[in-house]
């Protein structure tokens, strides 16, 4: 059975005065993947006096180091685009802090930044731009605005948080927006990077064209949700009829998975998810709605406050990309905060990631762990079946942090136990799949190797969404 080694993670930082090259995965803010060159890329928010994004490169996507800045001259590099905002401002900014990029290796062989400048925080006047590089870490140079927003906060969108993503056809597309104003999305020519209709604010001022047409169509229309990343998928396997009683039939579908975070980045921050079959309509309808279905809030794999079998929290953990790497590994890579606050002291970010599977509703599941090198298998069903795990239903209030339960059994005979306490049934079927109900919801997940940091090795994790929209996670257990 392959399950992953001790990856030795790295001491999370929590000197804020730390030098950069201290940090490791201390500090990224919005991250996103790139994989280039024999190596992975993170690029990041600007954060702790590095604030024109920070590069971080590393080989096993375990242990990372600070590389530089994208800019190195601040702002003064993407002046152009600055000049704009501020021109629509009307005033100065005292906002030198880039935010959430997205890197793409283009079609000119280059690698093409889109980046954002807000120049009000709480606020829509904000750029998004287009630069460039020759290589993953050099310095990127400015080469286009494609988005500008201001005022009318509420009817127009806000220009940050870019994500590029293509169609199977290679249509090239870009979704923005936070907040007020909705996640929108724009066509992109592929061949060059930037806009396809080639639209500017200026034709915007002039009434040659309509807030729509400038802004792009509407991809989710709701007032809490930010950092929009989108995964294509052909082929996904979704099991229709009755899993426990052995009567369905897996179909294979084609999906456009739309992963955003809601409400306060410092409170509250959860990961959203939708779907649909289309790149740029349909993913609100139901079940998704526009508040989409939970995929993590904040949790902990603790039992209690002052349990030590495990250094850190996940707290307020979203803004993340999807990325596959080039060998298929597919990650959820984010920021997270730790621990659970106590107080009002300012708690650190850290890059995170975790693998993804889909369940056999065609939804993805996260693995409440830390990624360690592991890789989507088959699962045995020997490898559940009497066996214990920690579990821990995630709440639909994103205000809880909720710790780990003891007590689960997935039980020899189909039935699942808390403390011997029958609570429902499990199934494991097709590859990974785990079809599962407890508390009256039926859970839809994914069966995966780990490594279970709060024991020390490795074992199974089980992520699961229910009906209601909620996860639920389990780590197998071995005391």
């Amino acid at each position: 059975m392959n399950f992953p080694s001790d990856p030795c993670f790295d001491a999370l930082n929590t000197d804020f005065k730390a030098p950069a090259a201290r940090w490791g995965v201390f500090g990224a803010h919005d991250p996103s993947l790139l994989e280039a060159e024999g190596r992975f890329f993170a690029y990041s928010t600007g954060t702790f006096g590095e604030n024109a994004y920070q590069i971080r490169t590393s080989r096993d996507l375990i242990h990372w180091q600070f590389v530089k800045q994208a800019f190195p001259q601040g702002l003064q590099s993407i002046r152009p685009a600055v000049s704009q905002v501020l021109e629509l401002l009307g005033r100065r900014s005292k906002n030198e802090t880039l935010w959430a990029p997205d890197v793409i290796r283009g079609k000119d062989g280059k690698y093409w930044m889109y980046g954002c400048y807000s120049a009000v925080f709480g606020d829509n006047y904000s750029v998004i731009f287009l630069a460039c590089a020759e290589s993953p870490d050099a310095d990127f140079v400015y080469v286009d605005t494609l988005v500008l927003t201001g005022g009318s906060w509420g009817r127009t969108p806000n220009a940050i948080d870019p994500q590029i993503y293509f169609t199977p056809g290679g249509e090239m597309y870009m979704s923005y927006g936070s907040f007020f104003g909705g996640i929108r999305v724009l066509q992109l020519d592929p061949a060059t990077g930037r806009r396809k209709d080639g639209f500017t604010y200026e034709m915007l001022r002039q009434g040659k064209i309509t807030e729509a047409q400038y802004y792009g169509e509407k991809l989710v229309n709701s007032a809490n949700v930010e950092g929009s990343v989108m995964d294509v998928r052909k082929g996904v396997t979704v099991c229709e009829g009755d899993v426990f009683g052995g009567s369905y039939t897996a179909v294979k579908r084609d999906y456009y998975y739309l992963m955003a975070s809601a409400d306060s980045l410092s409170r509250d921050y959860n990961m959203r998810l939708w779907r649909s079959a289309e790149p740029c309509r349909g993913f609100t309808a139901p079940p998704y709605g526009p508040q989409g279905q939970k995929v993590c809030g904040s949790f902990s794999w603790r039992r209690f406050p002052g349990d030590t079998r495990i250094g850190f929290d996940f707290f307020a953990p979203g803004h993340n990309d999807l990325f596959t790497t080039k060998s298929g590994v597919d990650l959820v890579v984010y920021h997270n905060r730790s621990p659970f606050p106590v107080g009002k002291r300012p708690l650190p970010h850290y890059l995170f990631l975790s693998m993804f599977a889909l369940n056999s509703q065609g939804d993805i599941v996260m693995s409440p762990n830390r990624y360690a090198g592991e890789r989507l298998r088959k699962v045995e069903r020997e490898e559940l079946a009497g066996k214990s795990f920690d579990y821990i239903p995630i709440p639909q209030d994103n205000r809880l942090c909720v710790y780990a339960n003891e007590g689960l059994r997935l039980e020899e005979d189909g039935y699942l136990t808390v403390r011997g306490e029958r609570r429902g049934r499990w199934k494991l079927y097709e590859d990974y799949f785990v079809c599962f109900t407890y508390g009256n919801v039926r859970y839809f997940g994914a069966a995966m190797p780990a490594w279970i940091e709060a024991e020390g090795r490795p074992g199974i994790t089980v992520s699961a969404r229910g009906e209601n929209g909620l996860p639920f996670f389990m780590n197998q257990s071995f005391a």
